[in-house]
C-alpha cells in the first residue's frame, strides 16, 4: 500500500512540474502586463527596443495624463541612447477623448486620436503631423484605471518616408505605466 501511495505521489509531482522555466518574453521585451510595472518595449525592425540611458535631464521613460484637457489625453515618451551620437526617441499617445474610451479599445494611427513619432540620427517619422509618410498601425488601450492610476496597452506601426529610404516597423509594442 505504501508503494502505491509513493508511486502516486511521484506521478503527481512529475505531472505538475515543467520541463523548462517560464521566460517573461523570449524576444527580450518586458512582459505585457497591466499592473503598473512602468515598462515599455517593442521590436524595431525585428530588434528589441526598450528605454535605455540617461540624457542628463529627463528619465528615459515618462508618461503624462491630463484627464481635464480635451476630454482626456495621454502622452508617453521614451528614449534609447546607444552611444554619444546614436540616440532614438519615441513619443505616442491619445490626443483627445481618453475619458470616453472603454478598454479594451483599438484606435488606428492617422485618426485624430492616435499618433506616434519616432526619430533617430537618420530620420524623423512623425505620425502625428507628417502627411508625406506612409503610416499604418494601431494602439490598443487595454487598461485605463483612474483609481490606481495605471494605463496599459499595445501598439504597432509601419512608417515609410521617401527621404528616409527605409521602412520603419514597430511591432509587438507594449506599455504598462503608473501615472
Amino acid at each position: 500500500m505504501k508503494k502505491i501511495i509513493l508511486a502516486s505521489l511521484i506521478i503527481s509531482l512529475f505531472s505538475f512540474s515543467k520541463c523548462k522555466k517560464d521566460k517573461p518574453d523570449s524576444n527580450g521585451l518586458p512582459s505585457a502586463t497591466q499592473t503598473g510595472a512602468n515598462t515599455l518595449g517593442f521590436l524595431l525592425n525585428g530588434q528589441p527596443w526598450t528605454p535605455k540611458g540617461f540624457n542628463g535631464s529627463t528619465t528615459n521613460l515618462s508618461i503624462s495624463v491630463d484627464e481635464g484637457y480635451k476630454n482626456g489625453t495621454f502622452n508617453i515618451t521614451a528614449y534609447k541612447i546607444i552611444n554619444g551620437t546614436n540616440k532614438q526617441y519615441l513619443a505616442f499617445g491619445i490626443a483627445d477623448s481618453l475619458n470616453f474610451l472603454s478598454p479594451p479599445v483599438s484606435i488606428e494611427i492617422g485618426k485624430p486620436l492616435f499618433g506616434l513619432l519616432f526619430t533617430n540620427s537618420i530620420c524623423t517619422y512623425d505620425g502625428f503631423n507628417d502627411t508625406l509618410i506612409y503610416k499604418r498601425g494601431q494602439l490598443t488601450l487595454s487598461k485605463f484605471d483612474k483609481i490606481n492610476r495605471i494605463i496599459s496597452g499595445t501598439f504597432m506601426v509601419t512608417f515609410f518616408k521617401n527621404s528616409c529610404g527605409d521602412t520603419l516597423k514597430v511591432t509587438e509594442g507594449r506599455f504598462d505605466l503608473k501615472y
